[in-house]
């Protein structure tokens, strides 16, 4: 599927790449992972054709699909409808149902000849190839995956220009995977998510039976996803066959291995150098010593090198915070909106918080989430109730936009000693060191640090006083995988009380003792970790669908078994009760289907018309656009009614199953 031969990438002076030869084969899930800035994305830029080797080749297989994502948005086509947008992730699509229109014009006007034969068989393997393609469910699959993101439905129709940065990542996500290409590479897909959408992610791409091709910081993903590992680092690509988990410990174990190696080498060297220092001076020696020094030569030509390692933040140690009551924080019957006629974003909550809990604030977008947490920092106050803080509580609060609020003039010192002028400077750069700014790296100036030196740096800035209360909004955000496991590490240890809001499953679950739900029907406190929090999740599911069930009578062990005279009147009456209501639900339900067959004939004959009016002469550019954009619409409707007259039908047919099974038996 993709085939490096001898690539080589550099920047100035920054090698990349160099001289890769690697190969991932067709069906594949392969992760890259490496250090930032090590080259995982140029190797991406390869692939897709968007930047060219200074050496080497890069090849893939002849006529693939690909979809990609890229870590910025590209598009200026911000007018767009959502939906539409993502429906035009493949544009072959569209060709084709282009022409298909055009050759059924043809048809109408066409003679019975052997050309309107010729004419109709090419429709027909158009329509084979469209269907085969998704292309007429294409409008249900955009809606489906655009709901599963986060997207609401009602707001599927507003320009993509209308949301936030994120929310258009969400969407370039969307038509990545909405195109289903036989090679999808996706570059850090995570970012911009929550928990709820990243485990729905996790199930599609689950599903997906192309070449799946991530880089991700996401340590879930990759080892629920991956089951070949690529490091990029120092140049080289090195492959690892297994998930993110396996390849961390065959790294060490390889790693340990070059370490054995190199402490040989140096025996042998240190050896040789001792021979020819001694006899050096010798004429009676003097071949032997040059055969020496060749040798040396060779052992350092062909010296095995230590993989690089990314440094991320090495061990981090938090101080201990200052002594505090045992509660720590409690919200009495808190209201808060942040319009004085706009919808509640909380309504009467109860919450305490008591000392050494560890908690995840966890939700779909839009739940609240960033909210509920800058009420407890007392960065907002409540419209309604009050905020208690506990005795000698001190609240620190990190936000994502945190890292922006530091002088870009300063450097990382001045940057910690502006939050605490009487620490020394040992204090200062010990702290410093554990957040990987050690030595020279201690006087780099705010404005080059990258994005994730940025968030070690202001944590640094946080914890530099440490509080006794954390308050973290996506602490993981531009951090390398090495980085987020010295931090969680790091707050599983910390004695002092956590809140945080994060999208990194294995960090939630690393770190987090409770979980606060947050969803439409309120906030629920669970009092186990994230992984008891989705057990119990699962259990109300279940507990619901039993209860749905149980509207409906019970089936008989063998149909005919039992006679009505033996029947209790209580089973009679339930069974006869059970009967009205399934035939109440199939009345609802027919009246829906001939809703949405009467909605479906409007649909068509409307979009039969667009077709012939674009396929129109006397047409104007202006009118076949407005005919274009509603045929899109139409297609779009379409699409989602057809989705629900299927689930109306197939809810009916399980009835009348039902119905059938469950008739009343016979009297003996």
């Amino acid at each position: 599927m993709i085939e490096f031969r001898q690539v080589n990438k550099r920047y100035g002076k920054q090698i990349v790449l160099d001289a890769v030869n690697f190969r991932v084969n067709a069906g594949e899930r392969a992760g890259f992972v490496g250090p930032n800035g090590a080259g995982k994305s140029t190797v991406f830029a390869l692939v897709a054709g968007e930047m060219e080797p200074d050496g080497g080749k890069v090849e893939l297989a002849k006529d693939i699909r690909m979809g990609y994502l890229r870590q910025q948005i590209l598009t200026d086509d911000t007018a767009t409808p959502l939906h539409a947008y993502v429906e035009r992730a493949a544009p072959d699509l569209e060709t084709i149902h282009a022409e298909i229109h055009l050759l059924e014009e043809e048809l109408r006007q066409e003679p019975d000849s052997e050309a309107r034969h010729r004419t109709l068989r090419r429709v027909g393997e158009l329509q084979t190839i469209f269907e085969h393609r998704g292309g007429y469910d294409i409008a249900a699959r955009a809606a489906a995956t655009l709901c599963g993101l986060g997207f609401p439905a009602a707001e599927l129709n507003r320009p993509l220009g209308e949301f936030s940065g994120g929310w258009q990542m969400r969407a370039e996500l969307a038509r990545s995977l909405v195109a289903d290409p036989d090679l999808l590479l996706l570059d850090e897909p995570s970012n911009y998510l929550d928990l709820p959408a990243v485990e729905w992610l996790r199930s599609f791409l689950d599903e997906y039976r192309g070449t799946l091709v991530l880089i991700s910081h996401d340590r879930y993903l990759l080892n629920a996803l991956t089951e070949v590992i690529y490091e990029v680092a120092g140049g080289a690509v090195t492959r690892y066959a297994g998930n993110f988990a396996w390849y961390q410990r065959e790294r060490v174990r390889r790693r340990d291995q070059v370490q054995a190696i190199q402490r040989n080498q140096q025996v042998k060297r240190d050896k040789i150098e001792r021979f020819i220092e001694r006899f050096h001076a010798k004429n009676t020696k003097a071949t032997q010593v040059q055969s020496r020094v060749k040798m040396l030569e060779r052992m350092e030509e062909t010296a095995v090198k230590m993989p690089e390692i990314a440094a991320g933040m090495g061990q981090l140690r938090l101080a201990a915070p200052p002594p505090c009551g045992a509660e720590v924080l409690r919200l009495e019957h808190v209201s808060f909106r942040y319009d004085e006629k706009g919808p509640w974003i909380l309504h009467a909550l109860d919450l305490t918080i008591n000392q050494g809990e560890k908690l995840a604030i966890v939700g779909s977008n839009g739940m609240g989430k960033t909210t509920l947490l800058r009420l407890l920092a007392g960065q907002l106050q409540p419209v309604e109730g009050k905020r208690v803080l506990g005795y000698k509580v001190i609240a620190g609060y990190q936000s994502q936009e945190s890292a922006e609020t530091m002088d870009p003039g300063c450097t990382a010192i001045e940057t910690l000693r502006e939050m605490a002028s009487d620490a020394s400077e040992r204090e200062i750069r010990t702290l410093l060191g554990g957040f990987g700014f050690s030595g020279e790296a201690a006087l780099k100036f705010v404005s080059v640090l990258s994005g994730g030196e940025k968030i070690r740096l202001a944590f640094a800035r946080l914890l530099i006083r440490p509080p006794n209360l954390l308050l973290l909004d996506e602490p993981t955000t531009h951090l390398d995988i090495e980085s987020r496991e010295a931090l969680q590490e790091a707050l599983s240890t910390y004695p002092g009380t956590v809140l945080l809001v994060s999208h990194d499953v294995e960090f939630v679950r690393a770190v987090a003792g409770g979980v606060i739900a947050m969803t439409p029907e309120g906030v629920t406190t669970y009092v186990g970790g994230y992984d008891y929090y989705k057990e119990k999740i699962a259990q109300q599911q279940q507990q619901l669908k039993q209860k749905q069930a149980s509207a409906a009578p019970a089936m008989l062990p063998l149909a005919g078994a039992v006679s009505a005279a033996s029947e209790s009147k209580a089973a009679r009456r339930e069974r006869t009760q059970a009967r009205h209501i399934r035939h109440g639900q199939l009345k609802e339900l027919d009246k829906s289907i001939i809703r949405a067959e009467k909605k479906i004939n409007v649909l068509e004959t409307e979009r039969l018309q667009l077709c012939e009016r674009l396929a129109a002469p006397e047409s104007t550019g202006e009118q076949r656009a407005d005919a274009g954009r509603r045929l899109k619409n139409v297609e779009f409707e379409l699409g989602q009614v057809m989705h629900g007259w299927e689930e109306d039908s197939s809810r009916r047919e399980e009835l009348l199953r039902a119905q059938n099974e469950d008739a009343p038996p016979a009297d003996s």
